[in-house]
């Protein structure tokens, strides 16, 4: 094993005095060894038990591997346990049944990269080793394009409205939501348009490295602060940012896409933009 985690020793002592625990197997990042890893990088395992219920439905054997500063979920029974430690030390725990263990074949998880930390069973002896090589996404069906196309102008006009009105709080709020979809189109651009499987991650994760530098460039400037002028920017740029990539996947995709009413929206919401005259309107 070519890394370091703080809590390694400890999860690793703590599974081997627990019979009910038969093995741990390591995934995320740090399984991968990829170089992307740092001093903040969580402790992925997933902990094979015979008796998942007792590790779900109390918490307590978490305190034997030190203090606790937040854990989550709170006081649910779920498979998983995402846990904060004392100093900024991050496990993330997942529990599977070990009757539901499936052996014959790497899963989409296991092919980006696992390491066995345990196996008192010796349930992983023919599993192959991880090729570290991330499988070729989905491509999204026209459907899940055109909701995402629909909700982002959808609360795009609601963005503009409430700029003027000077509810910079909703204004945020809608906002983020445009942000989700914008991140899916970027995912989804990026998927059908690169050479090569983009490694698209979650929530945005290492996503100057597989954008393009037109969004590169871009996406560094849609996040405005409490100011109306830097709002207005921020939506224009993004709107255009938006419309550029949902043109070039439907394409890619051979979908349909008619933007007209996207452009009337467009229209509309610059009309807005030059009627600011920076006082509040309300209606």
């Amino acid at each position: 094993m070519n890394f370091a985690h703080p809590k390694l020793e400890r999860v690793l002592l703590w599974a081997r005095q627990d019979d009910a625990i038969r093995a741990l197997v390591l995934t995320g990042s740090l399984a991968r060894d990829d170089g992307a890893t740092d001093e903040f990088s969580d402790l992925d395992v997933q902990v094979i038990t015979a008796d998942v219920k007792r590790f779900t439905s109390d918490d307590s054997w978490l305190d034997t591997l030190g203090e606790v500063w937040i854990r989550f979920p709170l006081n649910q029974d779920a498979p998983f346990r995402l846990v904060w430690f004392r100093g900024g030390i991050k496990v993330d725990f997942q529990f599977l049944d070990l009757g539901d263990i499936r052996l014959t074949a790497l899963t989409d998880e296991y092919a980006r990269g696992y390491q066995i930390l345990l196996d008192k069973d010796d349930l992983f002896r023919d599993l192959p080793p991880s090729p570290r090589e991330f499988a070729p996404q989905p491509m999204p069906t026209a459907a899940a394009v055109r909701d995402a196309i629909n909700e982002f102008w959808f609360e795009a006009l609601h963005v503009a409205q409430f700029i003027r009105r000077r509810e910079f709080w909703v204004v945020k709020h809608r906002d983020w939501t445009m942000k989700q979809d914008l991140l899916r189109m970027l995912e989804w651009h990026a998927c059908a348009t690169r050479p090569q499987p983009a490694n698209t991650g979650t929530m945005g994760r290492g996503l100057t490295s597989w954008t393009d530098d037109e969004a590169k460039a871009a996406i560094k400037r849609i996040w405005a602060s409490w100011n109306p002028k830097e709002l207005w920017d921020a939506l224009l740029l993004q709107m255009k940012l938006f419309r550029r990539l949902s043109l070039e996947l439907n394409q890619r995709l051979g979908y349909e896409y008619d933007d007209k009413r996207h452009r009337e929206i467009e229209v509309y919401i610059r009309l807005l933009r030059r009627e600011d005259s920076g006082t509040s309107s309300k209606g």
